[in-house]
């Protein structure tokens, strides 16, 4: 198979035509691990740097409230500025993958969640 038509199935975001092949497959799939892993790591990292030096105090639901609407912008961005990539989020199994990777990298945002619910119990 040529490569071209190897990339091309890659990089045609909105459809399934890379579940042709597996090459294809798999490239689609590291086009979507990629940077799920950097902004999953790094919106986390941001708000845990914030919430270490108390910008809005002790109380931990300013933190989650913070990283959700961090988490909302950049997905909001990405309807904006790449509506392909991401009409693939809930239809293909490399865009859920995604969404799988970018919320579990966010360890520290899992973290003060399961705090605050055990502080209301």
């Amino acid at each position: 198979m040529k490569i071209v038509k190897i990339l091309n199935r890659t990089t045609d975001f909105g459809s399934i035509r890379s579940r042709n092949d597996l090459l294809s497959f798999t490239l689609k799939i590291v086009l979507y691990i990629i940077p799920a892993i950097i902004l999953g790591h790094f919106t986390d990292m941001i708000v845990q740097k914030i919430k270490l030096r108390n910008v809005f105090g002790k109380d931990i639901i300013y933190y989650i409230l913070l990283q959700t609407l961090f988490n909302v912008v950049i997905l909001y961005l990405f309807i904006l500025f790449l509506p392909n990539y991401l009409s693939e989020f809930q239809t293909t199994i490399s865009g859920g993958y995604f969404n799988v990777l970018y919320f579990s990298i966010q360890t520290n945002y899992i973290d003060m969640l399961k705090e605050y619910m055990d502080m209301l119990i």
